[in-house]
């Protein structure tokens, strides 16, 4: 009898995070689903159609019969995040999924108040996040919606306010919702427009801003670039929102860590102290 392949007997372990896009097999792939896999599968269907996406086995407790008609089958559903290796190693061309990870998802139009979508629109992100924005927003907070790359005292406070109750909103706890909120203010000030030096809140990087064009026509408005960062967290920047989630601590490699190191790309401890120095006047500010 011929040996196992290395490839297939571990030593070559490679673990991967994705999101499940079809949860309906066809016949002869019943318990398996579709995903998208973080870091390897551009999300362009352009690029890499849905139809050139992988279908992964899913592993299930030993509970379960195990053989063919007994016991049950995943219950994954599209959007899940998933967590798993590759059997093949190296090849990558095997995945098989080991659990799912919790994660905020999109709020749907049900959930924002929106009865119905019409079909013919135009269907990019801002035709949902309009909306997200709009429910998110604090009523009582006037944020004098300027497009200016300088905005006053004043309107940077009333700004941070607001974009704590819009995180707030979204699911996040108060600490993650002030750190988040402590970066932004830190690279960017709150302020929408574009310097040599900064592009929007989130002091986005040139490729990042022409997505940010792309999420909305009203780019520099104020709430559609918390939308916007939303938006990133639940999509290209989702290892940076899996990491968030599991913080519950503002500074000492927490929050502001995270969100410095992973989504703003500034991993050096002076922009970190100084992230954390704005979460705690923040704290002050708003309690």
């Amino acid at each position: 009898m011929n040996p196992i392949l290395s490839e297939f007997y571990g030593d070559n372990t490679r673990w991967f995070v994705a999101t499940v896009i079809d949860a309906s097999p066809p016949y002869g792939y019943e318990g398996r689903v579709k995903i998208r896999i973080h870091g390897l599968h551009t999300e362009s269907t352009r690029r890499i159609p849905q139809s050139d996406l992988p279908w992964a086995q899913c592993v299930v407790p030993t509970t379960e019969g195990g053989a063919s008609g007994i016991g049950r089958m995943p219950q994954l559903q599209p959007s899940a995040l998933v967590f798993g290796m590759f059997m093949d190693g190296m090849n990558s061309q095997t995945p098989i999924i080991l659990g799912s990870l919790p994660h905020i998802e999109y709020p749907t139009p049900i959930q924002i108040g929106q009865s119905e979508t019409v079909l013919d629109a135009d269907n990019k992100p801002e035709v949902v996040w309009d909306n997200v924005a709009t429910e998110s927003a604090p009523k009582d907070i006037d944020i004098e919606d300027e497009k200016t790359s300088r905005i006053g005292l004043n309107i940077k406070r009333n700004r941070e306010k607001t974009a704590v109750s819009f995180f707030l909103n979204l699911g996040y706890s108060v600490k993650q919702s002030i750190g988040l909120v402590a970066a932004l203010s830190f690279v960017s000030g709150m302020n929408t427009g574009e310097t040599p030096d900064s592009r929007g809140i989130g002091a986005f990087t040139k490729l990042r801003y022409t997505e940010l064009q792309k999420f909305s026509n009203d780019y520099n408005k104020f709430l559609v670039q918390l939308s916007f960062v939303a938006f990133e967290l639940n999509g290209t920047q989702s290892s940076t929102n899996i990491r968030l989630l599991n913080s519950d601590r503002l500074e000492n490699k927490g929050i502001c860590y995270v969100v410095s190191k992973y989504y703003l790309g500034k991993p050096d401890s002076a922009s970190i102290k100084e992230i954390e120095r704005n979460a705690l006047n923040l704290v002050d500010r708003i309690s």
